[in-house]
């Protein structure tokens, strides 16, 4: 009798867990932005929300741990579609002592002055910091960079 159970346990579970496999992305949890409107930790907001190639978004984190580092890891901007080489850049902001930052970012490439005004051009920005607990926070900013249609980009 508990072999017929067990059996049957399995016949139940077993599609489910080929579907979680197959299915892209089942398995695997979409990365947190921290944009939710009812956000209370670990939070950001981006200004604007949307723009064109070579726009400036203002990235600002509220409710992080204070007078803490944020690392920041990012890679270049890639238009989409295009080969891009795969780079990887890394820097950190201090929050102040209410847990806020500023971190701005060019989505194109870096234009004169951008570096004495604290500007980073790349793209796939993302945010960490550590616990107390010393688990690690990540938090991804999500903004719409708008690429204008070429008909004759040839």
């Amino acid at each position: 009798m508990r072999s017929q159970s067990r059996s049957a346990v399995g016949w139940i579970l077993a599609p489910a867990l080929i579907a979680a496999l197959w299915l892209p992305g089942a398995a695997v949890a979409a990365p947190k932005t921290g944009q939710s409107p009812d956000c209370k930790r670990f939070c950001m907001t981006v200004e604007p929300h949307e723009g064109p190639e070579g726009s400036v978004f203002r990235i600002r984190g509220r409710a992080w741990r204070p007078n803490r580092p944020v690392r920041v890891f990012y890679g270049v901007y890639c238009p989409p579609g295009a080969a891009c080489p795969a780079i990887g850049y890394s820097g950190r902001v201090r929050t102040d002592r209410r847990g806020r930052f500023t971190f701005r970012v060019r989505a194109g490439e870096s234009q004169a002055g951008d570096a004495d005004r604290k500007i980073y051009a790349g793209g796939g920005f993302e945010f960490l910091q550590r616990t107390r607990s010393h688990r690690t926070i990540t938090r991804q900013p999500h903004y719409e960079v708008i690429v204008p249609e070429c008909g004759d980009c040839g």
